[in-house]
């Protein structure tokens, strides 16, 4: 989610570590003890609880609702639908973009959409409007059917952002649908907050109709919970 800041590039690689072992189970707990604000002991970095596409596709949607009001001890929480992520550009930089629900540590409840591109010094993050508890949010990133490689977010059926180039992006990401916690730099500090996903749904031609998301590849934090139905994923803190 935010990963800009002036370590942006180790932040991300950090959290596309954590994607990958959230997906096999391989990533270690932190060796120290969590602080008092913690509710359980959680990965260090970013924990995520969610899905990814088994295959590759064109575009990701959902319907998103923040459940309840986050608490966010340090770094933030996010819920998105994305493609890309650290290292999956061309020659291995960083490409991305996603979309959803986000809050900062001292900050409020933000609909957002975040962009990185290969070269860029930084993630472009675009606030889009404020976000409320309780209301549902249809978010979509998909690439343009005119124009290959070129991507927009729309959300509650409004285009929100001008097209976006990711170069090489084409029938390459495998997209993701997942809650995300950073502990910003607190090891062990465990983020509460409750997401739902609902009517998730990819585009698995080029400008095709939307299909219903395989469920199959689920990440999970043990620190976290998540339940899973046929068209959607509840992901919340323990």
């Amino acid at each position: 989610m935010l990963l800009l800041m002036t370590s942006v590039s180790v932040i991300a690689r950090v959290a596309v570590f954590a994607l990958v072992a959230a997906l096999s189970g391989t990533v270690a707990r932190p060796a120290a003890p969590a602080p008092l604000s913690a509710r359980t002991t959680c990965w260090a970095g970013y924990s995520y609880d969610g899905a990814q596409s088994p295959v590759q596709a064109y575009g990701v949607g959902a319907v998103l609702t923040l459940d309840r009001p986050p608490d966010v001890y340090s770094g933030h929480v996010a819920a998105w639908v994305g493609v890309g992520g650290a290292g999956m550009g061309p020659g291995g930089a960083d490409e991305w973009l996603r979309a959803g629900i986000a809050h900062d540590a001292g900050g409020g409840d933000v609909v957002y959409y975040e962009y990185k591109r290969p070269g860029d010094a930084e993630a472009t993050y675009v606030p889009v409007e404020d976000a409320q508890p309780g209301v549902f949010y249809s978010v979509m990133v998909y690439e343009r059917a005119v124009q290959r490689n070129a991507w927009r977010v729309m959300v509650d059926g409004v285009k929100v952002s001008d097209p976006i180039l990711l170069p090489g992006s084409h029938g390459v990401f495998a997209p993701v649908a997942t809650a995300e916690s950073w502990d910003g730099g607190v090891a062990g500090s465990c983020n509460r907050y409750a997401f739902d996903f609902a009517n998730l749904a990819v585009r698995t031609q080029f400008g095709g109709a939307w299909q219903p998301f395989d469920l199959s590849r689920v990440l999970r934090d043990p620190a976290y919970g998540i339940d899973l139905r046929p068209s959607g994923v509840t992901a919340y803190s323990r």
